[in-house]
């Protein structure tokens, strides 16, 4: 499989219009950003909000942050009709060459489609963390959601963890969200 990532940091770029509605049609508004914020935050130098080609189809996209020690998936989405094709398990894979330790959240499972995704990590090399973890809200006045928190690397020191998690959560959510 030819796969590549297009980074987007562009408001005009050519596949951002559809990469955005699938953003928005694959998670629940208090897992993702409203797209005008999004749409802000394109040249982030940490912050690659990807377009997922291959050969040269755009299938998707995928949002990770590349910061000191370890990287941080916010959101993969594929299109429903590019799905189950390994595409997601290919860009997992193309991530972790990048060599440091990847940590994504997850919903706590509740349906078919929940348990799928579950499922699909841990068939990826990801395992939930021993740890009580809550997403901040992307917005002001919005509640902590509960999720997992999902790791290829099983054995992380929990000052570590910690700190990578303190960390992340500022750059990602906190320093973005002052609105």
């Amino acid at each position: 499989m030819n796969l590549l990532f297009e980074r987007i940091q562009s408001g005009s770029h050519k596949y951002l219009k559809g990469l955005l509605d699938l953003y928005v049609d694959s998670f629940p508004p208090k897992e993702r950003r409203n797209t005008c914020d999004l749409t802000r935050m394109l040249n982030n130098r940490e912050m690659y909000f990807s377009g997922i080609l291959v050969n040269e189809v755009v299938v998707g996209f995928v949002v990770f942050w590349k910061f000191n020690g370890f990287l941080y998936i916010e959101h993969l989405a594929i299109y429903p009709c590019h799905r189950k094709k390994g595409i997601g398990s290919v860009v997992l894979k193309q991530l972790q060459m990048e060599g440091n330790p990847i940590l994504l959240e997850v919903e706590i499972p509740f349906d078919e489609a929940s348990n799928h995704r579950v499922s699909f990590y841990q068939g990826s090399g990801f395992n939930s963390l021993p740890v009580y973890y809550n997403q901040p809200p992307y917005r002001k006045g919005e509640s902590l959601v509960p999720m997992f928190l999902f790791s290829d690397k099983s054995d992380w020191d929990s000052e570590i963890l910690q700190s990578s998690i303190d960390f992340f959560q500022d750059r990602v959510y906190l320093q973005n969200n002052k609105n």
